[in-house]
């Protein structure tokens, strides 16, 4: 089982050049759980996880790992604590699987110590974790793209992290791939209390698999709680700007959003 962190971000104000996205959030990380940080497009939903992954300086706040600020982590010990795996992740030309899982090692490298037993194991579990072993030799650029994520998120277990950000990790899959990859991240964190903290598009799989949702709007944190909590047709259209209904999803039990549309059967 993964160590139990105190992980937050203190009144955040973050953005690009000089625009600001976020407005002084306050968020706490649930540990050993699955969140889902939820919001329309530009609310601030990969902003938010940007800052927390260290990639964006915030202007003001900061975010806190065991209470000490991200930012005074050395790049290699934060590494061994926190893996990302951004949006669109740029794959080396020609590289074969094992050797891209391969690097999520790097951050226990060092100058003078190659791979040892440690990392192959790791390696090893990744793949198979992963279901992709038959797939070590195969160059990246061969597969398919729900493949190609099975291979990044390998790669970000290999690196044997207790905290695991995602932006958007089935984006451009379709709905078969997007169960599939979200099923395996929910075997991870079950397994191993790996604590994942994701940002999706699609509401109903937010609900269906988070433990803790975040709702970010407008660069606010607008509401958080379980999916039974906060999943509401008044949050929707405030964070959406949908009229919905929210009726019980009869797999899983979670809170399912039904889209009313301008044109509907009555």
């Amino acid at each position: 089982m993964s160590t139990t962190h105190d992980f937050s971000a203190k009144r955040i104000v973050a953005g690009y050049e000089k625009k600001a996205i976020l407005h002084e959030i306050d968020v706490a990380i649930p540990s050993n759980k699955i969140s889902v940080i939820i919001g329309a497009n530009a609310s601030g939903k990969s902003t938010l996880l940007k800052t927390l992954a260290r990639l964006i300086k915030p202007t003001s706040g900061d975010a806190v790992l065991d209470g000490n600020k991200i930012s005074a982590f050395p790049s290699k010990q934060l590494a061994q604590l926190l893996g990302l795996l951004p949006q669109s992740p740029v794959v080396p030309e020609g590289i074969i699987v094992s050797d891209l899982v391969a690097r999520g090692r790097f951050p226990y490298q060092t100058f003078l110590k190659g791979m040892d037993i440690e990392d192959y194991i790791a390696i090893t579990e990744a793949l198979e974790i992963m279901g992709i072993t038959d797939l070590a030799d195969r160059c990246v650029d061969e597969l398919s793209g729900g493949q190609r994520q099975r291979v990044w998120i390998a790669m970000a277990m290999a690196q044997q992290t207790d905290i695991l950000l995602l932006d958007e990790p089935t984006t451009f899959l379709d709905i078969a791939y997007q169960v599939e990859i979200l099923d395996l991240l929910t075997d991870l964190n079950r397994k191993r209390g790996t604590t994942i903290v994701m940002v999706l598009h699609d509401i109903n799989l937010s609900a269906r698999y988070a433990d803790y949702i975040f709702a970010v709007h407008k660069g606010k944190l607008v509401a958080e709680g379980t999916p039974k909590e906060i999943i509401s047709e008044e949050l929707i259209k405030r964070v959406y700007g949908l009229d919905c209904a929210v009726i019980k999803d009869p797999v899983s039990n979670s809170p399912f959003v039904v889209p009313k549309g301008r044109y509907h059967v009555s």
